[in-house]
């Protein structure tokens, strides 16, 4: 079985402490896919944050936040998913970032990838997905 549209690269992400949860940031702007997220996430035993724009995920990192995995949106108010993730990876943000979007046109998801992205999925996650990423980001 497949696991949709996903899109991967090799790019180095930080090591991961597997004796500790995986802390993972979810940017979202519609509360009904956060809460499908979230609860996916926690089933996985994931430590899960919430934030609803790409803005909020800059400002959580210049604060001093950090996260292993951040599962983001591409379309959002203020500042989108590709904004975001080229912020994020100009300031040295190392964590796996996954695209998570409702568009599924390749041009889309490619140009999504080129912000900075380690892998891309068409909405919403799933339990197949998401132990596609925990795999990956365990194994990196």
């Amino acid at each position: 079985m497949g696991f949709g549209n996903v899109t991967s690269t090799s790019k180095t992400i930080k090591t991961i402490d597997t004796k500790k949860k995986i802390s993972v940031l979810i940017v979202e702007d519609d509360l009904l896919i956060q809460k499908i997220h979230r609860v996916i996430m926690t089933k996985f035993g994931t430590e899960v944050q919430l934030a609803a724009n790409g803005k909020e995920v800059v400002d959580l990192f210049l604060s001093g936040a950090s996260f292993d995995l951040i599962l983001t949106d591409l379309e959002m108010p203020i500042m989108d998913g590709i904004d975001a993730t080229k912020q994020l990876r100009s300031m040295g943000v190392t964590s796996m970032i996954v695209g998570v979007t409702s568009r599924n046109q390749d041009s889309e998801i490619q140009a999504f990838m080129k912000s900075g992205l380690n892998a891309c999925y068409v909405k919403p996650l799933n339990a197949e997905k998401v132990t596609a990423v925990l795999n990956e980001l365990k194994n990196n």
